[in-house]
């Protein structure tokens, strides 16, 4: 069946972080200007999931505050985060493309113009867009689905369906998809959705022996890998 959407995963598929700021630090700041969160705590157990999900976790496990506060301040949570990238992101390099990744963009881009070329990201809207942003890659990607649009990564994934058809005109069936990502957890929506998935191991929280054990459609050390070229008539 011919393929009309593909989502990519931003962190660890695409781009990397690189510079002397902690990603984590974001969050930090986040999560003391808003919601009064401070101490120890570990944000790398929710790498992967979404937004929103990691704000609350930690939120509901630290303060007594009710869903609906939680909810009302997000926007300011995610403003805060912005902030920081933007503020340190204007004097150094916070994260560089993935070479054969982009290639493979821009590949899919000149050959097969008529399959869009969209985001599945655990970030926020606007945190992912400044990444791609920074790193030049914003304009390759037309369509999106993001971390603070729903509160785990297969719900995400699940509205793909209405929002392609509201944004693009498109009533896409679920092998008309596939979705490309470096942890489980993009496996998971992808499979969740019955879309074509494939796992990369570019990214550092999974290994290969994780990400097999998901089952995707392909397993690949990189996104110029001759299946995953095959797969779009690239070869």
């Amino acid at each position: 069946m011919e393929k009309k959407l593909v989502l990519f995963d931003i962190d660890g598929t695409l781009i990397y972080h690189v510079g002397v700021r902690k990603w984590e630090e974001q969050y930090y700041e986040g999560l003391r200007k808003v919601y009064g969160i401070t101490g120890e705590y570990d944000v790398m157990q929710y790498n992967g999931t979404v937004e929103r999900l990691l704000a609350w976790e930690l939120v509901k496990k630290q303060r007594n505050m009710s869903r609906d506060e939680f909810l009302k301040k997000f926007p300011d949570y995610v403003d805060v985060m912005h902030g920081f990238l933007e503020r340190y992101g204007k004097t150094a390099k916070l994260f560089k493309i993935i070479p054969d990744a982009v290639v493979f963009v821009r590949l899919l881009k000149a050959k097969r113009p008529r399959v869009v070329r969209g985001i599945l990201s655990g970030n926020a809207r606007k945190i992912a867009q400044w990444k791609l942003s920074h790193t030049g890659l914003l304009k390759y990607f037309s369509f999106g689905l993001y971390g603070d649009e729903a509160d785990d990564r297969i719900e995400l994934a699940g509205q793909v369906f209405a929002k392609a058809k509201l944004e693009l005109a498109l009533n896409l069936k679920p092998q008309e998809i596939v979705v490309i990502g470096d942890t489980v957890y993009d496996i998971r929506c992808g499979k969740g959705i019955g879309a074509i998935t494939i796992a990369v191991t570019t990214g550092m929280h999974g290994s290969p022996e994780e990400l097999a054990r998901e089952k995707p459609d392909y397993l690949v050390n990189s996104l110029m890998d001759p299946t995953v070229l095959s797969l779009f008539s690239l070869k």
